[in-house]
């Protein structure tokens, strides 16, 4: 019969074990191309701040980070059942929130706003009765905000899977307005060639974070808890701010 000193001992000794074991396995990252937030470079590289993150969190915790890019509501369904461990850059939504765990903090912050064709009257100032008989497109899965679906219901909406075939659809004036964010917008646009000029106009429709998500089963709870510390201190020590500089991201705080 062991000692209950020496049982005590053993146990621990198997969970450090344990611990260990859960902490070096690998990890999978998912996400769609996110201007400046996660993008895959024609080398095969994968850049961003939220890669820049993670692979910063990869170093401390001794795990190795793998990264996928696919269609955004993939990644978000591959998150959900636990198939990947991180989802990188969704907008915090009460929906979401029932299948997915965000970490605390979010890491960037983004304008969504609407875009028309540069000279195309379009009356906006923030009331959607102004623009309830426009054509709008919007990105499928993304999160406008509450007032944003609330208001449209009723509205013709049409939805891309990508940026460039809402801005190209809109430059050919198939749409009137064009609802998404300036940062993946504008990155886009510095790529393609468009037959007519497309510009935001304001005010902004809404504000949105964008975190890190992990899966709701519980065994993935420890994981998104190291994440959350060493976020934490990414934002206490100063090195969150430099990064944000680096890829030139608007950041929450």
């Amino acid at each position: 019969m062991i000692p209950s000193k020496a049982f005590a001992q053993v146990i621990l000794l198997a969970l450090s074990s344990l611990c260990l074991t859960a902490q070096a396995k690998d990890l999978l990252a998912v996400g769609t191309s996110f201007s400046q937030i996660f993008e895959l470079q024609p080398n095969g590289e994968y850049t961003g701040l939220g890669v820049d993150i993670l692979n910063r969190f990869a170093q401390q915790q001794s795990v190795n980070i793998h990264y996928q890019i696919t269609p955004w509501r993939r990644a978000i369904s591959m998150v959900e059942r636990g198939q990947a461990d991180i989802l990188i850059g969704p907008y915090d939504t009460p929906e979401r929130e029932a299948n997915l765990a965000f970490a605390t903090k979010a890491f960037y912050r983004d304008n969504m706003v609407f875009y028309a064709r540069v000279g195309h009257e379009i009356v906006w100032n923030g009331d959607y009765a102004s623009i309830k008989g426009q054509r709008i497109g919007k990105m499928q899965g993304w999160s406008y905000g509450p007032t944003f679906n609330e208001q449209t219901k009723s509205f013709n909406i049409n939805e891309f899977v990508d940026i460039k075939s809402g801005i190209e659809r809109l430059s050919r004036g198939d749409l009137d307005l064009l609802a998404t964010n300036s940062r993946n917008t504008d990155a886009v646009l510095a790529q393609i060639k468009i037959p007519k000029a497309i510009a935001p106009i304001t005010p902004i429709i809404d504000v949105q974070d964008g975190y890190m998500a992990f899966p709701k089963q519980a065994k993935f709870d420890p994981l998104r808890q190291r994440f959350d510390r060493f976020f934490e201190d990414m934002i206490q020590n100063g090195t969150f701010t430099t990064l944000g500089q680096k890829y030139r991201v608007t950041l929450p705080y």
